[in-house]
């Protein structure tokens, strides 16, 4: 499939929202989001497959630390590398903004993501203790260091 990875930014808000009430369970806002996209320390990325918002991906970066808000892909757009390639533009973007470590949360149930952010070179780092809701549930904290302290850590979801 091909798909072309380009900049979003508030004139966006809305395609994103609907990518966002088709994915989450709690969506952003389109206010939100534009506003979000409006902030001179975020980034926001989406892949297009001809006029269409497949996916997309945000973040923020301040003081050398990156979190990402959110990795979406429509459903019938999954499984064609859209998001390995949005998650590999943002790495490569913020680390052009000296950015020393990125963060970001995913369900603890979601083993797509998680073995994606792997492969991408994300490891474990914590637990936030029912994070998310409908369904309740606890985030895995992940982070990809640039400091030469990456090191994996097993973890359990019962601790």
């Amino acid at each position: 499939m091909n798909f072309e990875l380009c900049r979003l930014d508030a004139k966006n808000a809305f395609a994103v929202s609907e990518i966002e009430k088709e994915c989450f369970s709690h969506p952003w806002s389109e206010a939100t989001l534009s506003s979000e996209m409006d902030n001179r320390f975020s980034d926001f990325f989406g892949a297009f497959c001809g006029d269409e918002l497949a996916g997309y991906i945000g973040g923020r970066t301040i003081a050398g630390e990156t979190e990402i808000f959110n990795v979406a892909v429509l459903p019938k757009f999954r499984r064609n590398g859209i998001a390995k390639a949005l998650i590999e533009n943002f790495i490569k973007t913020v680390r052009e903004k000296e950015t020393q470590v990125i963060f970001l949360e995913v369900r603890t149930s979601n083993l797509g993501a998680i073995n994606l952010y792997e492969k991408c070179g994300f490891v474990f780092c914590g637990i936030r203790k029912d994070y998310y809701d409908d369904p309740k549930e606890n985030a895995i904290l992940m982070r990809l260091a640039f400091d030469g302290t990456q090191e994996y850590e097993d973890w359990d979801d019962e601790e």
